[in-house]
């Protein structure tokens, strides 16, 4: 029920808004749901290891702060127009 209700519907409604922009040439086109399946598990993995992306990283990085400036700029190239 919650998998494939309530999470069902809140993909489909994100979906439906990105359809939209697309339609609007806000965005370039893409495949919605998978574009919201790749932003949560991209975001989801610096949660989930934390301490193993620190630790590849090495002392003096912010992993939060350079994950920002590399996702922004991998979603920017791949949605602007």
């Amino acid at each position: 029920e919650l998998l494939g209700g309530r999470l069902r519907s809140l993909v489909d409604q994100t979906s439906a808004t990105l359809e939209r922009w697309f339609a609007e040439g806000r965005l370039r086109r893409v495949d919605p749901q998978h574009l919201i399946f790749s932003i949560w598990a991209l975001t989801q993995h610096y949660a989930d290891f934390e301490v193993q992306v620190r630790a590849v990283l090495g002392p003096g990085h912010d992993p939060y702060a350079e994950a920002h400036a590399y996702l922004e700029n991998l979603y920017r190239r791949m949605l602007e127009l």
